[in-house]
């Protein structure tokens, strides 16, 4: 590592010029500021699979999910439970493989008997520890992207090999079995993926601020790549995982309490006893929650309009309060984008457009999964109670990512770019009409075999 990669540029920070604000973070300090690492990036390296010998009775519970759900004996085991002193927790792994466990008792808890037998009332021998561990990290009592997949990962047979979901289990599960766990670590692998980006980031703006075109378009370059592998890592997800486990049992427990199933129900939120005696209402797990391309799109310039980036905002309640700082980090510092442009023509230009591309593809790439995923079983009907427009974070999430996609087209910038735009803009037509058609054959041959 040469020395000039960990130097501040503090002695800058009069100049006016975006471009050339100061630098908020370094490669040498990702993971003390903000808990990045270069092998696991937002991820936690090595969590814990079982909590101590204290906590014995949640461990008996959140390890067993799958089987006390299959027998509906969720609700009996919890309302046993004694409450437990979640201050005997001590290390900020156990603080965090707590949040995890209380969070998969708490789905196991919600949705064990379905749509139709949700709960007024989470217990308090669950609700009081599971508000205090989450106040504690700074991330709300609920089902997250953090402690259902930053978190939830250990080496299969204990032994560490090569990073894949082949090699990897989830520490815990709820009703998918090996689906569900494909789910969650086809989503983990995406974020591993993006760990070069990541301190990538943190050499471009840095290269930015150093006016170096030569160490800018390497960083960017990087970036691609690692956006690109991501994208090869959802493309995944089909080898381990069918729309109908996932649309029809993992979606559902995986749920929070903003969706439509608690308001047929007339319910406001979940009762959390012994903290509030109001409901409390919490969204469900939804990759939304990742960290990761908000900090592409800050890094980048990629701007959304004003009820997107209403949303992004909402969705940062959800993530490690370090990872959120991150991200203001980047936005602030030395802007990526306002030195490109000045370099219009140049190579790092080129390869900045081709960072853009990367995203794109990406996002194309996740409305495609949902199309497949959600929309189209939906279209069947196979689901009643779960409404196809709605994720599991409670947001209208298909018009939602189109949205995320197309400011991505637009953000592509220089000479060329009308061009870029004119056959980006194309082919997001091309790809969203497919998607539409296989939707509408669908139905249209699921009417004719009823």
């Amino acid at each position: 590592m040469t020395s000039d990669t960990c130097t501040s540029a503090a002695g800058n920070a009069g100049d006016s010029s975006p471009s050339m604000r100061t630098l908020l973070c370094d490669r040498c300090t990702l993971q003390e500021q903000f808990d990045i690492t270069e092998e696991f990036g937002f991820a936690a390296g090595s969590p814990l699979a079982v909590l101590p010998e204290y906590f014995q009775p949640w461990n008996d519970i959140a390890l067993n999910m799958q089987e006390l759900i299959k027998q509906k004996k969720v609700r009996s085991e919890v309302k046993n439970l004694p409450l437990l002193d979640h201050n005997r927790l001590e290390t900020k792994a156990e603080w965090e493989a707590a949040h995890m466990f209380l969070a998969y008792i708490t789905q196991g808890y919600v949705w064990q008997d379905g749509e139709e037998g949700i709960p007024e009332v989470l217990p308090k021998a669950i609700a009081i520890p599971f508000y205090a561990v989450s106040e504690r990290l700074g991330i709300p009592p609920n089902f997250n992207q953090f402690n259902s997949v930053l978190v939830n990962w250990k080496w299969k047979d204990g032994r560490e090999q090569a990073y894949c979901q082949e090699n990897l289990e989830t520490v815990l599960t709820l009703a998918g079995g090996r689906e569900e766990q494909w789910f969650f670590l086809t989503a983990l692998m995406v974020e591993m993926e993006c760990c070069a980006a990541l301190y990538a980031i943190a050499d471009a703006q840095q290269a930015v601020y150093n006016q170096d075109d030569v160490k800018l378009e390497a960083a960017l370059t990087v970036i691609e790549g690692a956006v690109r592998k991501m994208a090869n890592q959802l493309k995944r997800m089909d080898e381990g995982l069918t729309p109908d486990m996932f649309y029809n049992v993992i979606r559902r427990f995986i749920s929070g309490w903003t969706g439509p199933a608690f308001k047929a129900r007339g319910l406001e939120g979940l009762i959390y006893e012994g903290v509030s005696d109001t409901p409390l209402a919490y969204p469900g797990g939804t990759a939304a929650e990742s960290t990761t391309l908000p900090a592409l799109d800050a890094a980048l310039g990629i701007g959304h309009n004003d009820s997107e980036e209403i949303l992004l905002k909402n969705f940062k309640k959800y993530m490690p309060p370090k990872h959120v700082a991150f991200v203001s980090a980047v936005s602030r510092g030395p802007s990526i984008r306002n030195y490109v442009k000045s370099r219009e023509g140049s190579d790092v230009h080129q390869a900045y457009d081709r960072c853009l591309e990367g995203i794109q593809h990406f996002r194309n790439m996740h409305i495609q999964l949902v199309t497949r995923f959600i929309v189209i079983p939906s279209r069947k009907g196979t689901h009643g109670g779960m409404n196809g427009t709605i994720g599991t974070g409670g947001t209208g999430f298909m018009s939602f990512l189109r949205g995320l996609r197309d400011s991505t087209v637009r953000a592509h910038i220089g000479s060329s770019s009308s061009n870029q735009k004119s056959s980006l803009a194309s082919r997001t037509a091309l790809l969203s009409a497919v998607g539409v058609g296989v939707v509408v054959l669908t139905a249209i041959l699921y009417r004719k075999m009823r």
